[in-house]
């Protein structure tokens, strides 16, 4: 009996682990906490706080999502982290890492496009996903992706 034990309690830690040390988004982005992305400034962007802006890319002449562009207003040159990950807060993807410009007046061009692939670049099954973004030592946040 306890070596059945045993072997399950080996089992689940082999499952837990992660190659690259990333166990949770919390652990990757911790006090995060979930905003919208959706709200963008049509006129541009200014101030001292980093800002956010991702929508849906449809594929032409049809309303079915093929991807999701994120942009990002920065103040000041920072260093960003940008990855998605799924419901179970696995890393799915990395999709930005490191230092970024200042985008004064305007959110950047082009954005970061994430096509609903994998690591490996295979498409990730439907379902609900959650993008991170962190910029600089103070901005954090997150928002809800559900892809098709």
């Amino acid at each position: 009996m306890p070596l059945r034990v045993l072997a399950c309690l080996l089992v689940i830690a082999i499952l837990d682990c992660s190659a690259d040390e990333v166990h949770s988004p919390l652990e990757f982005f911790p006090g995060s906490q979930p905003t919208s992305w959706a709200v963008c400034d049509k006129f541009g962007a200014s101030g001292d706080h980093v800002q956010v802006c991702a929508s849906l890319v449809n594929a032409p002449g049809t309303t079915t999502p093929t991807a999701y562009s994120i942009s990002f207003y920065l103040p000041r040159t920072l260093r960003v982290h940008l990855a998605a990950f799924d419901a179970h807060g696995a890393l799915v993807k990395v999709l930005l890492e490191g230092e970024e410009a200042a985008t004064i007046g305007q959110y950047r061009t082009p954005p970061i496009i994430w096509d609903f692939t994998d690591s490996r670049g295979a498409r990730v099954p439907r379902g609900n996903y959650r993008c991170y973004i962190a910029a600089g030592e103070d901005f954090i946040s997150s928002s809800d992706v559900a892809v098709p």
